[in-house]
């Protein structure tokens, strides 16, 4: 996905080559600076946000945070990071987006395991929602803290034009198919689908997927088990996208409509679409572009429910959170554990609200209620997101920030080239077997 709260992330690939941290190391590396704990940040406006826990951090610490702010793109901040990392002159902390990013780097000892500092400190996990504090344990070893904000994928819909056509929010599978018949003869596109960025194409069949063999088991298919792909369960999935494409849910020229330059914006916000996959950063790309559209008509729900799959009630996809990791031969790691104690303290989590966050944490939704600056309906609307999250079973990370990074186009072409007819089932198959076996 290569929009929203979160901004999609190259994989961390970390080599080994000069690595000084883990057990081979010896322990923390006294040649990096003295009485200085670095923090990488993303270079853009979340950035402030850690630059004020920096800031209340050290006004009682003897060894200093300092907040360094690298790039604004992912791929050039995975850089810096893969170039410093192993050198005197790496951060002692830096972000990353789940367990793909950091799975090379965990391997070659480079990133420090946070099971002692949780140990020591229980908050810094119960603190966070299980289904994202998770996306970081490998292996037993927890090596990310979540920070920034959540950001599944779910439904938008525009209420008046369902009302309008006599429907409802679809709650499950077989409804949205019944909708799209009725909203189709009333000269209404079902479904805004920007389908030339390819990455919202993407969204559908994680759903799809979901519902018919259940993320643990896409979580496998990602990993490189060939099996999945070519399941039963897998082919039903196959089935229910080309079933919306052949009913022209999505209409018929949804490869040259955009997400990016607000062409499903103004689709669903015009009337002209009923509903849109999205992340939740699309609240505020409508709110932008059509506020009266937010203010009377805009709605949104929960991706329906099909029947007869092997899924979990309530599983969900997009982008978990970002995640703070410590290097392992950091100076002062328990400096680091204490200042990792920002992440769930009120003034921090308060800052990342203010930016239009939704924090990973259990208590997000009643700091959002409690916070007057926030207007009633955009209260409820980040309610349903909490809710969301918080009774999520698994949450699966989006596919192209979970395959290796030479991969990630291979999966958006494979899925929208399916999606479009360009391929059959047998070689969408075929390629997601090959790019998920890349550089397992």
């Amino acid at each position: 996905m290569t929009a929203g709260v979160l901004v999609t992330a190259a994989a961390l690939v970390l080599g080994t080559a000069g690595c000084s941290g883990g057990a081979a190391a010896g322990g923390p590396n006294e040649n990096r600076p003295e009485n200085e704990v670095h923090v990488l940040v993303y270079g853009d406006a979340a950035a402030s946000a850690e630059q004020a826990a920096a800031d209340r951090f050290n006004e009682t610490s003897d060894v200093k945070v300092v907040i360094d702010t690298g790039a604004a793109s992912g791929s050039d901040y995975t850089t810096a990071v893969r170039t410093a990392l192993g050198t005197d002159n790496a951060p002692d902390v830096f972000m990353s987006w789940g367990a793909a990013d950091i799975q090379q780097a965990v391997d070659s000892g480079a990133v420090l395991s946070l099971n002692d500092f949780i140990q020591e400190d229980p908050a810094l996990k119960s603190s966070f929602l299980p289904s994202v504090f998770d996306e970081e344990t490998i292996d037993g070893e927890s090596y990310g803290i979540p920070m920034r904000g959540v950001a599944p994928t779910f439904l938008f819909t525009n209420e008046k034009v369902l009302a309008d056509n006599g429907l409802e929010a679809a709650t499950t599978w077989d409804e949205l198919l019944d909708q799209t018949k009725v909203l189709e003869d009333a000269g209404i596109t079902p479904v805004a689908l920007g389908g030339a960025d390819k990455w919202p194409t993407q969204m559908w069949y994680q759903y799809a997927f979901a519902r018919q063999i259940g993320n643990d088991e896409v979580a496998k298919g990602l990993a490189g088990d060939a099996d999945v792909w070519s399941s039963d369960g897998s082919k039903a999935a196959l089935d229910d996208i080309s079933t919306l494409t052949g009913d022209q849910a999505f209409g018929s020229a949804f490869d040259s409509v955009g997400y990016s330059n607000n062409g499903t914006t103004a689709l669903l916000s015009q009337g002209k679409a009923a509903y849109e996959l999205m992340g939740t950063w699309n609240y505020a790309t409508l709110k932008a572009a059509a506020p009266d559209f937010v203010a009377s008509d805009l709605g949104w729900t929960a991706f329906p429910t099909i029947s007869g799959g092997d899924g979990q009630a309530g599983e969900i996809a997009g982008n978990l959170s970002n995640y703070y990791n410590v290097a392992a031969d950091t100076r002062y790691p328990d400096t680091v554990r204490d200042f990792l104690k920002e992440l769930y303290s009120d003034d921090f989590l308060k800052d990342q609200i203010a930016l239009g966050n939704l924090p990973p944490t259990t208590n997000a939704n009643e700091l959002v209620q409690a916070d007057t600056s926030i207007d009633a309906a955009n209260k409820e609307y980040l309610s349903f997101v909490f809710d969301l999250v918080e009774n999520a079973p698994t949450f699966q990370l989006s596919w192209d920030q979970t395959v290796p990074t030479a991969s990630k186009t291979r999966l958006t072409d494979a899925v929208a080239d399916y999606a479009n007819g360009s391929i059959d089932a047998d070689q969408w198959i075929s390629d997601m077997q090959s790019l998920t076996a890349a550089g397992r």
